[in-house]
């Protein structure tokens, strides 16, 4: 009987969130997107310090914790919408990437016309 409720609960705990281990400011970012509360320094720091990969590569967790450490180090007004960014295209990326490799087959296709031409 007590292994039956060790295991079971052994089970609820790896069943909860993985927020629930993140530090204050990472779960709070991880959840919201931005944060909702006003961190320390330290606890801004210790949170950059320790986030997980998976949390620093698949959101935007990690620069909207840096923006808020510089905010708060720096003494300037911290960006609460979480994005902006001078001098970005109105066109998405890979619509610009397209037009890229577009550009340049259409260059290698003039380059084939015009030996063909002249030969």
């Amino acid at each position: 009987m007590i292994a039956a409720v060790a295991v079971l609960a052994a089970g609820l705990l790896a069943a909860a969130p993985a927020s629930a281990a993140l530090s204050g400011a990472v779960a709070d970012c991880n959840t919201h997107t931005r944060l909702t509360q006003t961190y320390t320094a330290a606890q801004l720091r210790t949170a950059l310090n320790t986030m997980p990969a998976d949390v620093k590569e698949y959101t935007d967790c990690y620069d909207v914790i840096q923006r808020a450490l510089l905010a708060d180090i720096g003494g300037i007004k911290a960006d609460s919408g979480g994005g902006g960014g001078g001098g970005s295209s109105f066109l998405p990326t890979p619509l610009l990437i397209v037009l890229g490799v577009l550009v340049v087959a259409a260059g290698v296709f003039a380059v084939i016309a015009y030996r063909r031409r002249s030969t």
